[in-house]
């Protein structure tokens, strides 16, 4: 006669209230900690948790195509053990693949994994050629990669010599200055190229532009002869010299110089003019004044127009002068030499005339007239 073996069963998801041990269980219902599966009885007894040993959510998952990836199925692979595609990671984590060495207790590894994050699908399709020492994997910007050789040469070409071609893979490009002109360095992957704080420029300097500042204490110059307003070369149209920034108030800004005037050609010097001048110096400008100059003059032909002549003592009888810083009241002039003046005093109690005395070259005063001839 038909034997018929059952065990304990359930509709539900869990376990019966008491699986003796070796018992088998099985709950028919989905989900939970026991749906779709089958138990036995833990070896020390019922009143401890049986252990899964296997059940239909276990076999659901092995019925699809082997080789063929299946959504919330077991991996199965064709009878070449291949499958059809892989995912590694999922919404919460970032997938990798891990690569460990070969030694049967190692511990190290080759993670290979993507960015974070990425903003569409990529895929890289892998050479199908051999490898080739030294060459590098390209892409060809759709995502096929190819072995390709390292970049063979860099040419370099100047303003002036020969162009020099630079090895990628084992030359060194240099970036050199010259001495007391350009100074470079290198800092995180980037070259600065500059000027060093103390310039030496061996040939000729052109700026060209509309203002050049100059922040010198002392500024040396071989030139003997400064050369200003090159523009003034087809007309007479600006004036020539220089002027000075002073605040003697602390108050006011005031400019003092030297000029070529282009109104009249003529060289002033001037003081407290309280706007800074331009292609012109304004002569009528607020503060306006003539500077005094002190100096030794020399020269041929001096003509003074009008005024006075301050400041000097016994100007010479050469110069236009007596030579003379006083003569008394009643004095006459008499020239003993041709160069040399002097006062003859005319005091006295009696009358007298001039006496001219040819054998000492004298005038002098007398009373007395003692014969002789006059003509």
């Amino acid at each position: 006669m038909a034997q018929t073996i059952q065990i304990k069963r359930t509709t539900g998801t869990g376990k019966d209230s008491s699986v003796a041990q070796g018992e088998l269980f099985y709950a028919y219902g989905s989900g939970g900690t026991y749906g779709k599966r089958l138990a036995i009885g833990h070896v020390n007894g019922g009143g401890n948790t049986p252990e899964i040993i296997g059940g239909s959510y276990f076999t659901d998952m092995l019925d699809h195509t082997a080789g063929t990836v299946t959504a919330s199925s077991a991996i199965i692979m064709d009878s070449n053990n291949k499958i059809d595609a892989l995912a590694i990671g999922n919404s919460n984590n970032q997938g990798q693949i891990e690569l460990y060495e070969g030694s049967s207790s190692g511990t190290n590894k080759i993670t290979l994994k993507p960015p974070s994050s990425f903003s569409s699908d990529i895929t890289y399709t892998l050479p199908g050629t051999g490898v080739t020492n030294g060459y590098l994997l390209s892409t060809d910007g759709s995502g096929n990669l190819s072995w390709v050789a390292q970049g063979g040469t860099l040419q370099i070409a100047a303003d002036s010599g020969s162009n020099d071609n630079v090895t990628l893979t084992s030359d060194t490009l240099t970036f050199e200055g010259t001495a007391n002109e350009i100074e470079t360095t290198v800092s995180n992957n980037k070259i600065n190229i500059g000027l060093p704080t103390n310039v030496t420029i061996s040939g000729n300097l052109t700026v060209s532009g509309t203002t050049t500042t100059v922040s010198s204490t002392t500024i040396n110059v071989a030139d003997p002869l400064l050369h200003l307003a090159t523009g003034n070369n087809s007309s007479d149209a600006v004036d020539i010299g220089f002027y000075g920034l002073y605040d003697d108030s602390g108050s006011q800004d005031e400019y003092t110089g030297l000029f070529r005037d282009a109104g009249d050609e003529k060289w002033k010097l001037f003081k407290n003019l309280q706007a800074a001048p331009t292609t012109t110096v304004d002569t009528s400008g607020t503060g306006y004044a003539v500077a005094t100059l002190v100096a030794d003059i020399e020269t041929a032909n001096a003509a003074i127009s009008g005024g006075t002549i301050t400041g000097i003592t016994d100007l010479a009888v050469a110069d236009g002068g007596t030579g003379l810083s006083a003569v008394a009241k009643g004095s006459v002039l008499v020239a003993n030499s041709a160069n040399t003046l002097s006062a003859l005093d005319g005091g006295g109690s009696n009358d007298g005339i001039l006496l001219y005395t040819s054998s000492s070259d004298t005038i002098s005063w007398t009373t007395t007239l003692d014969g002789g001839t006059y003509s």
